[in-house]
């Protein structure tokens, strides 16, 4: 079935039942499959910001923690590991070479010695504007045609979805 098909038809005209627990209808194909959109979408995502911050200075994991600590004063680096998807090692990496390159400061915890806390540099600070930038270059471009409610819906459906698997 043509992408434009699929788009135009309702979720019980492609299959999916939307019974509480129950299993997918044996029509459910993989263009229909409600998980096949959301890995298509992150992918084109992902690959629209990456091409975004061409010339920032900034890379995916970077972006993801400007992102992040631009609207906190200190996080730690295992919250800003789960807030972003992201391996608390892998993490870590991307924030020691972001200290390397003076875009967030590091501290220990104030009650927990062994806790690392992060916060953006002035430099840091100046990059999340960039990452911003980029950011909503890519959010125009996914949402240009979608009306504010319908955005607000995809966020709930898709917050719902997140809270089901945990």
């Amino acid at each position: 079935m043509p992408v434009a098909a699929i788009l135009s038809k309702s979720a019980g005209q492609l299959g999916m039942n939307r019974m509480n627990n129950a299993a997918p209808s044996p029509e459910l194909s993989v263009t229909n499959w409600p998980f096949y959109w959301l890995t298509r979408a992150m992918a084109r995502y992902l690959d629209g910001v990456s091409s975004a911050l061409e010339g920032t200075g900034l890379d995916l994991p970077a972006w993801r923690v400007v992102m992040i600590l631009r609207d906190a004063d200190w996080l730690s680096v295992g919250d800003i590991a789960a807030q972003s998807n992201t391996k608390l090692a892998a993490m870590t990496k991307a924030i020691q070479r972001m200290e390397a390159e003076g875009l967030v400061q590091k501290r220990e915890g104030d009650t927990d010695k062994r806790v690392t806390l992060v916060s953006l540099t002035p430099a840091g600070a100046d990059a999340a504007k960039a990452a911003m930038d980029a950011a909503n270059h890519v959010f125009r471009r996914a949402f240009h045609d979608m009306a504010p409610d319908r955005q607000d819906e995809l966020s709930l459906l898709l917050r719902q979805v997140a809270e089901n698997l945990r």
